[in-house]
């Protein structure tokens, strides 16, 4: 008799292959319903996987600068031969992906956003 063969077992070709939710899982699933019915306001700041984090904003926010406050300066400045753009562009370049992340982790810690 092989091992898939007896009456109480499904062969293994047969299984299903995604894991049944562990004690682990179930603690921790309780832990954090406990914690929802005794503060509300916990369930808004557990952030979900499927949303944006806080170091996913501050790289699209210090992209978004970067590119608006150095790069679109500086390749106008070198279309046009302006000076001012020229120094902007490069300021902003050198500077804004450096700046930027600290303060939106500033502005993230100050607002406590629902997500």
């Amino acid at each position: 008799m092989h091992p898939g063969d007896q009456a109480d077992e499904e062969p293994t070709s047969e299984k299903d292959t995604r894991p049944g939710r562990g004690p682990v899982d179930r603690r921790f699933a309780a832990i954090i319903g406990a914690l929802r019915t005794e503060d509300p306001r916990f369930a808004r700041r557990v952030s979900e996987a499927r949303r944006l984090r806080s170091g996913q904003i501050m790289m699209l926010v210090g992209f978004l600068a970067t590119l608006l406050l150095g790069v679109v300066p500086l390749a106008l400045g070198v279309q046009t031969q302006i000076t001012v753009l020229l120094t902007f562009g490069a300021i902003g370049i050198a500077f804004v992906p450096v700046i930027v992340p600290p303060m939106v982790g500033l502005m993230l810690g100050r607002m406590r956003p629902a997500w």
